[in-house]
């Protein structure tokens, strides 16, 4: 069976071809939910964010000119989903964001973390530092959280992230340099937790 590359897959896409376009999106469901997860802070907001995105890229693909590789411009579709998600619910509680991971079938997992079974003082210390983190991430503005999320989380380049957000590498670094600035002071108060 011949291996179809990822352009060949967008000129079919781009010819209405949905079979194409279901093998293009295979590869990413898992990042962009991830994405999604990490950005809106709950499962059910980041899986109609991401069906949402899946959907506007299936209407403006054939508007993908190739000038950035298409993983970059799918962020950045996702970046402004997320961003208009955020924009609507402005919710004053929002629940806390669990540092678990999601898989490409999107189901959640734990982090591998060492075995302290019989250490309860660290494994409450550790969900601690957890629930601490993705409050600290929750309070952060939506764009240093954006950049944190893209590059310490999704492990991207600050060339991708400056590309999915149509700004400068100097702009990027600028703002993750704030983000984990501002990150690190709301962690301040929690800092014993992080000693593990």
């Amino acid at each position: 069976m011949k291996t179809v590359s990822e352009q060949e897959l967008l000129a079919c896409c781009k010819e209405g071809d949905i079979d194409a376009f279901e093998q293009l999106i295979e590869a990413y469901q898992g990042k962009i939910l991830n994405y999604c997860y990490r950005m809106l802070g709950n499962r059910s907001d980041a899986e109609d964010a991401a069906q949402e995105v899946f959907v506007k890229v299936f209407r403006f693909i054939k508007s993908f000119s190739g000038q950035s590789s298409f993983s970059t411009w799918l962020y950045k579709v996702a970046s402004n989903v997320c961003l208009d998600f955020l924009r609507k619910s402005k919710r004053p509680d929002h629940a806390t964001v669990s540092l678990n991971q999601v898989n490409s079938e999107g189901e959640e997992f734990s982090l591998s973390l060492e075995d302290n079974t019989y250490a309860p003082y660290q494994n409450v210390q550790m969900t601690e530092a957890q629930r601490a983190l993705a409050a600290a991430l929750d309070k952060l503005s939506p764009e240093h959280k954006k950049v944190i999320v893209l590059r310490d989380i999704e492990g991207l380049s600050y060339e991708e992230i400056a590309r999915i957000l149509g700004t400068a590498e100097g702009t990027v670094k600028s703002r993750i340099n704030r983000g984990r600035q501002t990150l690190q002071k709301l962690l301040e108060k929690d800092r014993e937790l992080f000693l593990i």
